[in-house]
């Protein structure tokens, strides 16, 4: 088994301007989410793209069929990349949270492995769907370059997965929107 991915995150939207907390709730992508997208379509013609899989929130969607438009590579839809279910916080702008939620936005920030927010989904959870959900590829697929179009918090996840890294490193990995990951999965 030796499968290369491509692991992306969505480009902006209008939600990213506002500072609001996206999760599960959708924001479009804004115009310049639009030319981030196409730009790395652009970017990423020079990779032997085999298949692209994406979540199924509007915004990773959006992206995704941009860069699949491009290069000609239909896109799967999947729950199993889909942003954290940020609950109660879904919507609110951080002011909001801090003030609301302070307790458990303290956590979030200094010992994010252990926040549990109300409604939402912990990071735990993230890894263990993004955890099978890459296993499955690999036990599907052999040799194949695969593009991941996601979120911020599940593409960190993932990459922290990869790295054999705890979850309370998430904050020690950036990722822009339509930032480029590239991870080389081999026995």
């Amino acid at each position: 088994m030796a499968n290369t991915f491509y692991i992306v995150r969505h480009g902006q939207t209008n939600w990213n301007i506002l500072g609001k907390t996206q999760g599960h709730g959708n924001s479009d992508l804004t115009q310049k989410g639009e030319e981030q997208a196409f730009e790395l379509a652009k970017a990423i013609k020079e990779y032997p793209i085999d298949y692209i899989y994406s979540s199924d929130l509007g915004r990773a969607v959006q992206t995704a069929e941009i860069v699949g438009d491009q290069i000609g590579v239909k896109v799967n839809q999947t729950k199993s990349l889909r942003e954290m279910g940020f609950g109660d916080w879904e919507g609110l702008l951080i002011d909001e949270i801090k003030k609301n939620h302070a307790k458990t936005y303290e956590t979030w920030r200094n010992q994010p492995h252990l926040a549990d927010i109300p409604n939402g989904e912990t990071l735990h959870i993230i890894k263990d769907r993004v955890d099978a959900f890459i296993k499955e590829l690999n036990e599907k697929y052999d040799n194949k370059h695969i593009l991941l179009v996601s979120h911020s918090v599940t593409v960190r996840v993932m990459l922290l997965s990869f790295l054999n890294s705890g979850m309370e490193n998430i904050y020690r990995i950036k990722q822009d929107n339509t930032a480029l990951n590239i991870v080389e999965c081999r026995n």
